[in-house]
């Protein structure tokens, strides 16, 4: 059995690309932030509106394929045994999608939509229309539209590796558009592309995460947050999630992303029982009625007509970030869905995030709004203008056992950035690998180190130049535009396989050719035998 090697062709163009930004951000910092911040917010300015429109037609695609004959497709073939069982499956997609977003937002975000609508609304900021607005904003940003970009990415990608057999590259995620089998050009050029955007992104999210923890473990010992906190914090994250991602998907990634959702689990069932039991619940509703009734009208809200900028820096600020980040993630994504069904990918990855991205938001948001309105001595208000992230430090102030729950909650997001981190580090090694399969489904350990540690010297040179993570995070969400095309073949690719799965599924063949080649040896053989070869023939062929 051969062992995947290192893709030079994809791995030398990032790493070159890389420490040529890290150069330039190191000999000319404000230059390097201020071009990548004006040339994102061009992005946004000419198709920002494309953003939007891509990600509510994405979710219409998923829920169509989802009751289509393509939703009883089984991925790898009927024959594909589930790597995992379905609780393992479940907390490993929630934890290395945006379960680390919704950890640093869950408090900070109602806050400030509540204190600062958007202009043309006409809401009046700290009303309880405003609160309103805030909650089903919220849910608009992190339930069913961004799990869609993930979804039918990871789905195409999957479909497209194992049952339309194509190679281990995020051009197997196209394939149904590609008429040759290699196109290793086009492979190779949407790799490069996505694992720069990825890398660049995951060096910032790890930098905010290390800023946040930072603060937390602050506010606990008193000691002054400087560079060589930054350093220790760094060095422990990246050193967990290479070894959990060198440990291998089955064994590190499910192990912590276990451990990350019962820790969930328990967090926000003690912000319930104390956070304000009737009036979370009760809001929680309003919210989320709220949502439903405008849910297009808030999904496709641009502001042109009113020169708003609300839009842009967040709906599509948002969704253009997790575009960037979805064809890297649909390679983990797709490569744990073998052996389930197409409707049951949907089903995981779409609906049941969404309900929990639901239940997370109305349990965390709601708590933080009850503090804000109902509670003026709170602190909430001040821990939000010292910065975004001291709200949910400050929430945990006012419920019982702080001294107790804020360490938890340190915890809890370490493993959040360390579970995103290892899975987004395998699905890296493994797309700057040649000859993964599914029986050499891991790349090389060496190569997951060493993006560990890239990644790792990345941010921290990017937080100790000045404002470099800024310029860092805009390379990841300028990303956003060559992944937002990607998107939209990939959902034209998979219209085209809903209309007509037969005529893209090579495992349907084989098994056909399979049982007929039996019955044709049946008829010429008096000692016939039972037609169970296609079995091995199949596991022959994986």
């Amino acid at each position: 059995m051969n062992k995947p090697k290192v893709n030079y062709y994809v791995f030398l163009p990032v790493f070159l690309l890389l420490a040529g930004c890290i150069i330039f951000s190191v000999a000319d910092n404000k230059t390097f932030v201020d071009l990548t911040v004006s040339l994102y917010y061009s992005i946004l300015d000419q198709f920002g509106w494309l953003f939007l429109l891509t990600t509510v037609v994405m979710l219409i695609v998923c829920i169509w394929l989802y009751f289509s004959p393509f939703g009883e497709t089984v991925i790898g073939g009927k024959k594909a045994v589930p790597l995992m069982d379905r609780w393992s499956w479940f907390t490993i997609t929630l934890c290395t999608t945006i379960a680390s977003g919704i950890v640093f937002w869950g408090a900070a975000e109602p806050v400030q939509h509540i204190l600062n609508p958007p202009v043309s609304s006409g809401l009046a900021a700290s009303s309880p229309q405003a609160a309103v607005f805030a909650m089903s904003t919220i849910y608009t940003h992190w339930t069913v539209l961004p799990y869609s970009i993930y979804t039918l990415t990871g789905l195409m990608f999957a479909f497209g590796y194992y049952n339309m057999k194509r190679k281990f590259s995020l051009g197997a995620a196209i394939a149904p558009l590609l008429k040759k089998e290699d196109n290793i050009w086009i492979n190779s050029i949407i790799d490069i592309i996505c694992v720069f955007a990825l890398v660049a992104g995951l060096a910032a999210s790890l930098g905010i995460g290390v800023l946040n923890i930072s603060g937390g473990f602050s506010k606990l010992t008193g000691i002054e947050v400087n560079r060589g906190m930054w350093a220790v914090t760094i060095i422990i994250i990246v050193c967990m999630f290479m070894i959990s991602s060198v440990s291998g998907i089955m064994k590190g990634v499910r192990i912590l992303s276990n451990i990350n959702t019962y820790f969930y689990i328990g967090m926000l069932l003690v912000i319930l029982l104390f956070g304000g039991t009737v009036f979370i619940l009760s809001f929680g509703m309003e919210g989320l009625g709220s949502f439903i009734d405008n849910f297009f009208s808030k999904a496709l809200f641009t502001g042109a007509i009113s020169n708003d900028p609300w839009a842009k820096d967040w709906p599509m600020f948002y969704f253009g970030n997790w575009m960037a980040w979805a064809p890297i993630s649909a390679v983990f994504l797709g490569r744990i869905a073998y052996g389930r069904k197409v409707k049951e990918f949907i089903r995981m990855n779409l609906f049941a995030t969404s309900a929990f991205s639901v239940v997370w938001f109305m349990i965390i948001s709601g708590a933080t709004v009850n503090m804000l309105f109902n509670h003026p001595g709170s602190g909430i208000l001040e821990a939000y203008q010292m910065g975004y992230e001291n709200v949910i430090y400050q929430l945990f102030q006012n419920l019982p056992l702080p001294a107790i729950m804020i360490p938890l909650y340190l915890f809890v997001v370490i493993i959040s950035f360390v579970t995103a981190s290892d899975s987004t580090t395998i699905a890296i090694a493994g797309v700057c690998s040649k000859g993964i399969t599914l029986d050499s489904p891991e790349s090389s350990q060496s190569l997951k180190i060493a993006w560990g540690v890239i990644i790792a010297a990345l941010t921290w040179i990017m937080l100790s130049v000045g404002d470099g993570i800024t310029g860092v995070k805009m390379l990841s969400n300028i990303g956003g535009l060559p992944a937002l095309f990607f998107t939209i073949v990939v959902t034209v690719g998979a219209i085209k396989v809903g209309l007509h799965p037969g005529r893209y599924d090579k495992t349907s063949d084989e098994v056909e050719e399979s049982i007929q080649h039996e019955i044709t040896k049946d008829e010429n053989n008096e000692n016939s035998y039972q037609v169970n070869s296609s079995v091995g023939l199949l596991d022959e062929i994986d």
